[in-house]
């Protein structure tokens, strides 16, 4: 019928009959987005607003998709909507992901260490050749994280490992759902908080709201958790925006926000 507004990477596609159809051209996510399948199914046992997936597949040439259940509502576009209500209603979403894969697999805790501490994919070293306030913020998360190196971080929590604002469908002013879940794996839950505090504080949510998620991220996990967390996904999203005009300020205003609230 149409391909759907938003995104950077896959296309996602409302199909007749209440069905969204996602894929990707890359073969290697194959078994990621059938592990996903899984947690999926998992958290909507709980309650967890993700749409249902109703068939996963691969295409001739290996890619893999979904066919998932169209959900009801819009995506936010207006970010200063999400108040303080909104935002609880994303913390109590994220409270159902406690304790969801307490089998080894897939660690996005594993990934946070890996990446800020042990230089994982290199991708700390790439950026750090960057020019601007991204190294300097480099810096200050590199010195945040150093006296963790040696703690051991909570890792049977589901993560989205993309919880941000624009992924979140709104119907009446409450969360109807929660989508692109597909990089879903094991880890602690405030990788996703400190992603929702970082896209509040960028794209412009309510006075506060930033705050609340960092509060939610630091009970989650303490602050161990949450200085790695913050550290690997501001790496890697200000990696993934470089070539963006005008994306990369905004990202470094969210990191630096994060940084603020954590008095770092």
């Amino acid at each position: 019928m149409r391909q759907l507004t938003g995104g950077f990477q896959s296309g996602a596609f409302e199909l007749t009959g209440g069905v969204v159809l996602k894929w990707t051209n890359n073969p290697d996510w194959t078994q990621r987005v059938k592990r996903a399948a899984e947690l999926v199914e998992r958290a909507r046992a709980v309650g967890y607003p993700t749409p249902a997936w109703l068939h996963v597949g691969t295409t001739a040439a290996g890619s893999p998709y979904q066919l998932q259940e169209f959900v009801r509502g819009e995506p936010i576009r207006d970010y200063s909507v999400v108040d303080a209500g909104l935002a609880r209603e994303l913390i109590a979403a994220c409270e159902l992901q406690r304790g969801l894969v307490p089998e080894p697999g897939i660690s996005w805790s594993a990934w946070s260490r890996g990446v800020v501490l042990e230089g994982w994919d290199g991708v700390w070293e790439r950026v750090s050749r960057y020019d601007g306030e991204t190294v300097e913020l480099l810096r200050r998360y590199e010195e945040l994280c150093r006296p963790y190196r040696d703690v051991e971080l909570p890792d049977d929590d589901l993560v989205h490992g993309d919880l941000n604002l624009g992924n979140v469908i709104v119907d009446d002013g409450s969360v109807a759902g929660i989508v692109d879940i597909e990089a879903a794996g094991g880890g602690s839950r405030a990788y996703d908080y400190v992603s929702l505090a970082t896209s509040a504080a960028r794209d412009g949510a309510a006075p506060g709201v930033d705050e609340l998620f960092v509060e939610a991220a630091l009970r989650a996990g303490g602050r161990a958790a949450v200085a790695l967390c913050a550290g690997a996904a501001y790496v890697s999203i200000a990696e993934f925006v470089h070539d963006r005009t005008g994306s990369a300020e905004l990202i470094e205003y969210g990191a630096r926000r994060v940084l603020e609230l954590l008095d770092a």
